[in-house]
């Protein structure tokens, strides 16, 4: 009883977790649309008054990474990752429990070395005072918050670890690829 009330609360912090990283990668998207609008409009600018946006490209540059990154815990908080689902009634429920905590574990393992990776990037970067091209606007700053966000999926691959194990340890059974996302 209580293993149930635990995998109960941990799928209820999946969805209050998959629901504002739904907002983080809204921003995202729309941050997307402003780069994209903006290149749009240094083209049109180049062709009909031959003056393009001065320091677009930098700008671009600085706003490029946030934006990719703001996808990543939607995408780690919904489980839009690969699995294979192909052996699973062939296995048994409760192999295919064991094998999607694997595979969160082999996610989580990954989601960590991203993060920690990002972190070294940014420390050199801060280090080396790095700036943009045009601009000469220092880029550390959008490559921490970059970071920052990529580092929010460790604690939501961590939620979703810890659920695929409340879920083989009790027996309840396995996600299957029609059962419904976390934020539906």
């Amino acid at each position: 009883m209580a293993l149930k009330n635990t995998l109960e609360r941990l799928e209820g912090i999946e969805t209050r977790i998959a629901a504002w990283s739904r907002s983080i990668a809204l921003l995202g998207v729309l941050a997307l649309l402003v780069v994209s609008g903006s290149t749009l409009l240094d083209v049109l600018l180049r062709w009909v008054a031959n003056s393009p946006i001065t320091g677009l490209n930098d700008i671009n540059a600085l706003a490029v990474p946030v934006v990719i990154a703001a996808c990543f815990p939607l995408v780690v908080a919904m489980r839009h990752n690969i699995s294979i689902r192909l052996l699973g009634q062939a296995i048994g429920p409760a192999t295919t429990r064991w094998l999607d905590v694997f595979g969160a574990a082999l996610l989580l393992l990954f989601v960590i070395l991203v993060g920690w990776q990002l972190v070294l990037y940014t420390l050199e970067l801060f280090r080396s005072n790095r700036t943009t091209w045009q601009l000469l606007v220092p880029v550390t700053p959008t490559w921490a918050a970059a970071t920052a966000i990529v580092l929010l999926c460790v604690p939501i691959q961590l939620a979703a670890f810890a659920t695929d194990l409340a879920r083989a340890v009790s027996g309840a059974s396995p996600r299957g690829p029609d059962e419904e996302d976390p934020v539906a």
